[in-house]
């Protein structure tokens, strides 16, 4: 993975107001965990840069972004953005300005219930008009977006090298996807929409000190299904991901995050997202294994920094056995 260039960025700091006294030795380049940003650690301010590796029109992706921490901050359960590294010929991506979260990654099973509570701080945010959304998202059929996001991702599977009780295993998984949009259309587009993270996977959580917990990677929010968004934390693939607190969880683990949720969500939402959650899992499990396999096949985790690769390699390799595909679908009954 290729290292941030901290002089070029140092420059780009200190012309910023507030910025011009930081001294190059503050400058601490963390581990690359992340498929899509860099962070440098500013340790005066307290701060991180979060340098996106994406290209393309790299302005409006820094200010999309940026309205992502801004629309989630009222919830107290992200990081506060300060400002931004514009966009130059020698920042060609710009960066962020962020809090420095305190504490480390989340402790699991124990603090899984954090996790709950943290999304549910900014599930609770209002939705705002519709006029007002942009340039947040707001996709008119969430489900049938996974589905279609499914669909491409195994259309790969031949590349894959899975055993073929699994590949047809996946594909039968589809067609239940497929089934389920489909018979369930009218009854999802009258569930509430809230901000969604999308990427809930324990890893892109802070437990701080105090037993509170943050979600740090706001790069890829919609106003969806907060259901979604609940169901991503506790799916089989998701909690293997990042070695820094991959974990099992029991259902006593599960009905614990679920209660944390609903407790600061409110009944009326809990309710709602209750009588869908169990669809929701098994279609979130379907995105992340299916999303696995692409990386498998195309070796995007193999960007990742040193142990991460090597774990991402374990972690998806143990999804895509047949013996846990199977185990999986047995919980769906």
């Amino acid at each position: 993975m290729s290292r941030p260039d901290l002089p070029l960025l140092h420059r780009a700091l200190i012309a910023l107001p507030g910025y011009a006294e930081v001294a190059p030795t503050e400058r601490v380049p963390l581990a690359g965990k992340g498929l899509s940003h860099g962070h440098v650690r500013v340790k005066s301010k307290r701060v991180l840069l979060r340098i996106p590796r994406a290209r393309g029109t790299a302005e409006a992706l820094l200010a999309h972004e940026a309205e992502m921490f801004r629309r989630a901050q009222p919830s107290d359960a992200t990081p506060r953005l300060h400002g931004t590294l514009p966009v130059s010929a020698e920042l060609p991506g710009g960066a962020l300005i962020v809090d420095e979260t305190p504490g480390a990654s989340p402790k699991l099973p124990s603090g899984i219930a954090a996790l709950g509570t943290a999304l549910a701080a900014i599930h609770k945010l209002d939705l705002p008009s519709e006029a007002a959304r942009a340039p947040i998202e707001t996709p008119v059929d969430p489900v049938r977006d996974i589905v279609k996001t499914i669909e491409a991702n195994l259309a790969l599977i031949d590349k894959a090298g899975l055993e073929p009780k699994a590949a047809i295993a996946l594909g039968q998984e589809l067609a239940w996807a497929k089934d389920f949009q489909v018979n369930n259309e009218k009854r999802l587009a009258g569930l509430t929409r809230r901000l969604c993270v999308v990427d809930a996977h324990p890893g892109n959580f802070m437990a701080a000190p105090g037993g509170r917990a943050y979600f740090v990677d706001l790069e890829k929010c919609v106003y969806s299904l907060p259901g979604l968004d609940l169901a991503h934390a506790i799916t089989r693939p998701a909690l293997a991901w990042d070695p820094d607190c991959a974990a099992a969880l029991s259902p006593a683990d599960i009905d614990g995050y679920v209660r944390a949720w609903s407790i600061k969500i409110g009944d009326a939402l809990t309710r709602e997202t209750l009588s869908a959650l169990r669809p929701f899992r098994r279609l979130v499990w379907l995105r992340t294994t299916s999303q696995f396999l692409r990386f498998r096949v195309e070796g995007t985790h193999k960007t990742l920094d040193g142990r991460y690769a090597d774990h991402a390699d374990k972690a998806i390799a143990a999804a895509l056995q047949l013996a846990t595909i199977a185990d999986q679908r047995k919980a769906w009954g």
